[in-house]
């Protein structure tokens, strides 16, 4: 998690407007849904790659690490689109060619969609994207429950290192019915850990006099006219590169 935190506020990107990238971001993301289901979720994938891990300087291990993640999952779970069920004289299963090809093309898309939510997610802090929706006009009390909850998984983190810590110090590991303990008395003490974290910062904010507005400092760089152009054209020129790619394909 602080890793995750420390790119998102020192990559190359962090000094560009937090709207351009959020523009940017969206775009591809609209590109890869609306262009040609294969050539255009190929070019936003390849795309996003190329300007997470080459202009914003995102390490390329922990881009395509986040990005195995949700490929994995993906992976496991569309296989099941290609198969067909019906029942002429008992359950009988079939492979579906057409089923495939639309599960592969599903596939490729979600993960181009991700790989362009990934790269807002990795080159903006997540405090300027609350500022950012909150000028956009969202739910003041929305804002406060992302910010309290974005605080807590900082805590819960550091709570779990240091009980995972502890418990290998005194050998908690060692074997699996041993490790299997230690684990389940760690997630139990983090559970009890974070309702109480919880109460008390919900203490906190009534004895400082919450009314349903957390106000944050913020310092979130303006988006210069270039970064707009750039957040449409890019967007848009991919489209159409798709859309022609398909028609001579």
């Amino acid at each position: 998690m602080r890793v995750l935190d420390r790119i998102a506020h020192n990559n190359a990107w962090s000094p560009r407007g937090t709207g351009g990238k959020a523009a940017l971001c969206l775009g591809l993301m609209a590109t890869a849904l609306l262009g040609s289901p294969l050539f255009a979720a190929l070019l936003v994938l390849l795309t996003t790659t190329i300007l997470a891990c080459m202009s914003a300087r995102v390490p390329a291990a922990v881009f395509l690490g986040m990005l195995l993640i949700p490929a994995s999952f993906l992976v496991t779970t569309l296989p099941m689109l290609a198969i067909s069920v019906s029942w002429q004289e008992g359950l009988l299963l079939t492979w579906s060619a057409t089923g495939a090809r639309n599960a592969a093309l599903l596939g490729l898309r979600s993960l181009a969609t991700l790989a362009a939510m990934l790269l807002l997610a990795l080159t903006t802090p997540p405090m300027r994207l609350l500022t950012l929706g909150k000028k956009l006009g969202m739910s003041s009390v929305f804002i406060d429950l992302a910010m309290l909850t974005y605080r807590l998984l900082f805590v819960l983190g550091e709570m779990a290192a240091t009980g995972f810590q502890s418990q290998s110090f005194r050998l908690g590991y060692r074997g699996w019915r041993r490790s299997l303990r230690s684990l389940a008395l760690l997630v139990a003490g983090l559970l009890s850990r974070t309702l109480h974290q919880a109460r008390r910062m919900e203490t906190g904010l009534a004895a400082r006099g919450y009314a349903g507005n957390l106000p944050v400092l913020s310092s979130a760089p303006q988006t210069l006219p270039g970064e707009w152009l750039w957040a449409v054209a890019l967007p848009g020129g991919i489209l159409l590169v798709s859309w022609e790619l398909a028609r001579h394909g």
